[in-house]
């Protein structure tokens, strides 16, 4: 039997603390005890109980052994508990394997608002009500938000001059009129 069908059939667990973490968290409904001190295990109910084959020999775990209508001592071994070994990475693995990541992320990166522009303004045709978007947020969605006023002005010589004014919400009693302003002069 591996661990899996033990808590299936209802067997308390015995193990160590970052093996009980684990377990607890892939079995919510397992009752796991760890061996910190004595008195850590005095709480195990009458029933069925599974030990780690490491704390067979603790008095807490013998003096619960009497008490049980079930009792089973197993090595945890990565074969029994069904949880694989991860083995840390090192020199070619490590570089190749972060290079992966790398270029994952890269991949992705078009979901960054830093790569959002600054201003978006969609026009679907000339009797269309525009979309705004200012840092990837859309200033013009009912009923959220409606937007009053855009004015966007360019020169040659890089001066900019950018005016956005949109109600943030439409569902107060009073109305919230916010401004949005770039002006860059030379």
């Amino acid at each position: 039997m591996k661990l899996k069908d033990y808590i299936r059939e209802g067997y308390n667990v015995v193990t160590s603390p970052n093996l009980a973490y684990k377990i607890q968290e892939d079995y919510p409904n397992a009752l796991v005890f760890t061996v910190f001190t004595d008195r850590a295990l005095d709480g195990i109910p009458v029933g069925k109980l599974l030990v780690d084959r490491f704390y067979s020999n603790n008095p807490a775990v013998l003096r619960a052994k009497p008490l049980q209508n079930a009792y089973a001592i197993e090595r945890f071994s990565r074969e029994f508990i069904g949880y694989e070994k991860v083995a840390p990475m090192t020199g070619e693995t490590r570089r190749k394997l972060m290079q992966q990541i790398k270029k994952s992320i890269d991949e992705l990166a078009l979901d960054d608002r830093s790569n959002k522009n600054l201003l978006e303004i969609k026009l679907k045709d000339t009797d269309s009500v525009p979309e705004v978007y200012y840092k990837g947020e859309r200033l013009d969605e009912l009923p959220n938000k409606a937007l009053v006023d855009i004015s966007y002005r360019s020169n040659d010589r890089g001066a900019n001059d950018i005016n956005i004014e949109y109600y943030s919400t439409l569902n107060d009693k009073y109305l919230d009129k916010k401004t949005i302003r770039h002006k860059r002069e030379i």
